[in-house]
């Protein structure tokens, strides 16, 4: 009787054994897998190296979310453009869309809540030239802010500029209410 179970023992041993070096291979199998799938990592912004450059880091984000305009760098440069009322954006600009970034151009756009006809704003910046344009709307005049001429904008920029400039009646001598929207 002692054999029999001494003899049982040593199996389950040999077996259990045998069973925790196969959870291990199975584990280093597993691990091994893992490691030869690449994670999928999120794309990495790239920052250009332009002095307006940390703008492609807000791509999605709102700019008064995120204190755009309180970035000593972004503010400095529109408190220069010729005429600009800084403090004007300010107070005016609390109804935005997401930046959006084309072709190395930034848009944003923001206007008066409640009131966009009467006072909205689109920025285009030009990484690759370092170039700001601001396009400010009040009811159906236009005045454009240029920091060192006009952007080239891509067509996309450019068919929702035109759209924008057709719907606040920019051009259109027959009547004088805009229907501008964001």
């Amino acid at each position: 009787m002692k054999k029999i179970i001494l003899a049982l023992l040593i199996v389950t041993l040999f077996v259990g054994c045998n069973k925790v070096k196969s959870n291990q291979d199975s584990n280093k199998n597993e691990a091994s897998e893992k490691e030869a799938v690449p994670e999928t990592v999120a794309d990495e912004i790239v920052v250009p190296d332009v002095p307006l450059g940390f703008l492609v880091t807000y791509e999605g984000k709102y700019a008064t979310q995120e204190k755009l305009f309180e970035k000593e760098e972004f503010a400095q440069r529109l408190k220069s453009l010729d005429r600009f009322n800084y403090e004007a954006l300010l107070k005016n600009y609390n109804t935005e869309t997401p930046v959006t970034i084309v072709d190395q151009v930034v848009h944003m756009s923001g206007c008066r809540q409640h009131d966009c006809p009467a006072s909205a704003y689109d920025f285009f910046i030009d990484l690759d030239n370092d170039n700001i344009n601001i396009f400010h709307f009040r009811s159906n005049m236009l005045r454009v802010y240029q920091e060192k001429g006009f952007i080239e904008l891509p067509p996309a920029f450019a068919k929702e500029m035109e759209i924008k400039k057709s719907n606040a009646g920019i051009g259109n001598t027959e009547t004088t209410e805009s229907k501008y929207e964001l």
